[in-house]
């Protein structure tokens, strides 16, 4: 695909200095993109102009956006938490939804091409229909899910009323090398490379996993007109369980690890299968996907 259209564009990607955002930064960067990275902390040394900005304060957001004057928003910034606790719902909340919110009013006067949100496969919830489609009903299935859909629900509206294009990605679960801890296999990894045991649960939950890459050509790719004021899944179609990708692992890595399956116990309101249908986005996006050992 030719885009070189995105040659000496103004770009923001908010979480400019998360593990994605780092990674999406480089890309843009490599196709002689003009990008700012907006994000609360300073961390890294990135090929980017670094906007220290909290998308939860509206004022300085407004003053930033005002003086770029963007052409693509990638909105990646985000509170992760999985927590099934209710009690999280407002800190959450305040920043996945209402920092949406804030970054969307700041973007009211700007001429942009589009916005493009990185939204999850939770908002599905607990379908038991598989592989999930983009029409499908949304349920969230955590507080975290719920202010992720609140947010792309937000967009939706903004969008029609503002006449702004936006594009929503539904992203799986992805891994690539130097993803921090928190995440399942970032933890696994990390634990059989010293050969030393790691505890989990039985791992009967399916999940579809993808490569990093893949999920930054989906992004670089969403920039396409054709992508606009459309959602699209952003997955390998194929899923697999998470005791069978622990082994996986262990094989490739020739760890001497101990894997202790049921040391912890299953999350309330597991989800137990999340795959995904990714027909829409490699026909109309020409996206392919890439399963974590091919």
């Amino acid at each position: 695909m030719d885009i070189n259209y995105l040659k000496d564009k103004k770009i923001i990607v908010t979480g400019g200095e998360g593990f994605l955002g780092s990674k999406l930064i480089e890309k843009l960067r490599a196709l002689d993109a003009m990008v700012f990275s907006f994000d609360i902390t300073a961390k890294k040394t990135l090929q980017s102009q670094h906007v220290v900005v909290d998308i939860t304060n509206k004022e300085d957001l407004k003053k930033q956006i005002n003086k770029i004057q963007p052409d693509f928003i990638f909105h990646l910034a985000a509170k992760l938490n999985r927590s099934r606790d209710f009690d999280e719902v407002n800190e959450i909340s305040g920043i996945n939804y209402m920092g949406t919110i804030n970054l969307l009013n700041a973007l009211k006067e700007v001429n942009f091409t589009n916005f493009i949100f990185t939204s999850t496969s939770e908002v599905y919830g607990l379908h038991t229909n598989q592989p999930y489609k983009e029409t499908d009903n949304t349920v969230a299935a955590s507080p975290y899910s719920l202010s992720k859909l609140n947010a792309e629900n937000a967009i939706k509206t903004f969008s029609n009323i503002y006449k702004k294009n936006h594009t929503i990605l539904r992203l799986f679960n992805f891994y690539g090398e130097g993803m921090p801890s928190g995440f399942f296999i970032s933890d696994l990894v990390k634990k059989l490379k010293k050969n030393e045991d790691f505890d989990m649960t039985l791992g009967e939950q399916e999940r579809d996993f993808l490569t990093v890459e893949c999920v930054l050509e989906a992004l670089i790719l969403s920039t396409q007109k054709i992508a606009q004021g459309n959602t699209y899944n952003v997955c390998s179609g194929n899923g697999i369980k998470i005791k069978d990708l622990a082994e996986r692992f262990k094989t490739h890595l020739n760890s001497s690890s101990k894997i202790n399956f049921g040391k912890l116990s299953y999350r309330n309101n597991e989800i137990w299968k999340m795959i995904g249908d990714n027909t829409k986005i490699t026909k109309e996006l020409g996206w392919k996907p890439k399963g974590l050992f091919e």
